[in-house]
């Protein structure tokens, strides 16, 4: 995503990227990913009281491990606030891609 963002730029759209972590946590996920937050190039909005994942219909629907977790979920929402594309993941690495993502905006 990091790399796509001046192509989502162009079109007039906003990448903003949810955590259902506490600071520390999605600092150490990132880290563990190779990343700081001041890599991403977009914000990331933390939510550990799942109040945005409970509103979208994603908190705690998926078993990771032992706990259960978020599904990863990709929303396209217009700046009139309307719902314009809803992909909720079945696994992890169920996302949509940014080229994807491109094409939606695109088409809209």
């Amino acid at each position: 995503m990091r790399e796509k963002i001046a192509d989502f730029e162009a079109l007039d759209a906003q990448v903003l990227a949810v955590d259902p972590h506490e600071a520390w946590s999605a600092k150490y996920l990132l880290k563990d990913a190779g990343f700081s937050t001041s890599e991403l190039r977009f914000p990331l909005l933390l939510d550990p009281t799942q109040t945005v994942s409970a509103t979208y219909g994603v908190a705690f629907q998926m078993r990771v491990h032992t706990e259960i977790s978020n599904r990863p979920a990709t929303f396209v929402i217009d700046k009139a606030g309307v719902l314009r594309y809803a992909r909720r993941g079945e696994a992890f690495g169920d996302r949509p891609t940014p080229n994807d993502l491109l094409e939606v905006l695109r088409s809209l």
